[in-house]
């Protein structure tokens, strides 16, 4: 079927009231057959010009024009114009506009004709034009609001469909920003865990370990010197109250609004770090802590991370290496940090390149410097051929 708008719809229920009335003209003024043959063929012809292929239905558009010209030329009357204007103006559903155009152009023909054959005089065939003309209009006018009505509810409906498709639009990108806001959070936690893992570890774990050793000494000491059994208990005293004062610091640093730390209050903390270190193991460290002063303030997760590291290397140089002198080297630029920690250890020796990173892999602090390092952006090189050497180098926030 190819009725597929307002405007043919129209078009044909016009055409098929005008074959009727056509009909009723015939059978009034001229003969019963006649109408009989117009009411059949007409409406015959009009569904062949509406539901055939196009070829058949442009023959058949012709042959519909021709039969209600036949009917104005049987009956010259102003109304059998007027009545067959839709009809006409249906025969080209394709070419609408130039159809009803030659409708009207085929009426004047005929009305013409009607006036030279002798058939209609030249006062009535002019009142014939003129309300053939008025019909014309009336019905452009009519056909003109269908189309403008078909034109609105078709932006309409666009406009719907557009809004539907923005508020979906709109709703897909809500739900994905909750979703990366919710994984967001959740590496925030786990970011955070890491570091509180990390602070407890390198701070609070070292501390306690020594405050252990200490009292072990002093257990041993008591039967034979008790005053340095004393003194030793009064050193793990202290390195308790380190390990409870780290806690705490943890704890401040996660509620703090402003997580930054000025540079030379920083360089006293890790030469507290440094000292402690010393006293507890009477190995030597040089360092250049006291050459750094600086009011800048750089952030507390990279202090944090760095003093961590720096415990780590100092314990697992004595531990694991059996060092005797560490070489501390700071570097501040405004915007990088650097430290590199040297020790005369006996470090992992000539090995392949292989097996020093299973061995990194292997070692829970190393693996956890090297992997903190790379996430935030820095650098963690270890070099364990001649002593062992750590250079971290880490990126300002900003």
């Amino acid at each position: 079927m190819r009725l597929d708008s307002v405007e043919k719809t129209i078009l044909w229920i016009g055409a098929t009231l005008g074959i009727i009335g056509e009909s009723i003209v015939l059978a009034v003024s001229f003969s019963l057959v006649a109408a009989g043959l117009m009411v059949l063929l007409g409406l015959i012809l009009l569904n062949c010009v509406y539901f055939l292929e196009k070829t058949v239905s442009d023959v058949m558009a012709v042959l519909l024009m021709v039969l209600c010209l036949i009917c104005c030329v049987l009956v010259p009357v102003w109304y059998t114009g007027a009545i067959a204007l839709p009809v006409i103006a249906a025969c080209f559903v394709d070419k609408i506009r130039l159809c009803r155009c030659l409708g009207i152009f085929s009426l004047a023909v005929t009305l013409v004709l009607s006036v030279c054959l002798g058939k209609l005089s030249v006062i009535p065939a002019l009142i014939t034009l003129g309300f053939l003309l008025l019909a014309y209009l009336v019905w452009e006018g009519m056909l003109y609001l269908m189309r403008t009505n078909e034109m609105t509810n078709a932006r309409l409906e666009n406009a719907l469909r557009a809004s539907a498709v923005d508020a979906m639009e709109q709703r897909t990108l809500r739900e994905e920003i909750a979703k990366n806001q919710s994984v967001n959070e959740h590496n925030a936690r786990l970011q955070e865990r890491e570091r509180i893992s990390r602070e407890i570890h390198n701070y609070v774990g070292h501390t306690l370990s020594a405050a252990t050793v200490t009292l072990d000494a002093a257990s041993m000491l008591v039967p034979n010197d008790q005053d340095k059994a004393l003194e030793k208990i009064d050193v793990a005293n202290s390195r308790v109250h380190e390990a409870i004062s780290s806690v705490r610091s943890v704890v401040r640093t996660l509620d703090a609004d402003d997580d930054k730390i000025e540079l030379s209050e920083y360089m006293k903390s890790l030469e507290r770090l440094v000292d402690e270190f010393k006293m507890d193991t009477d190995i030597k460290v040089y360092h250049n802590f006291s050459q750094i002063d600086s009011k800048d303030r750089i952030p507390m997760r990279d202090a944090s991370f760095l003093s961590s590291s720096l415990s780590e290397l100092l314990t697992n140089g004595v531990k694991h290496g059996e060092a005797t002198i560490f070489v501390i080297t700071f570097v501040y630029d405004g915007k990088n940090i650097r430290m590199k920690v040297q020790d005369n250890g006996c470090g992992f020796g000539d090995i392949s390149v292989e097996e020093k990173k299973i061995r990194i892999n292997n070692g829970f602090g190393l693996r956890k410097m090297v992997d903190q390092a790379e996430k935030w952006g820095g650098t963690c090189i270890i070099d364990s051929v001649d002593g062992f050497t750590v250079s971290l180098s880490l990126p300002l926030e900003g």
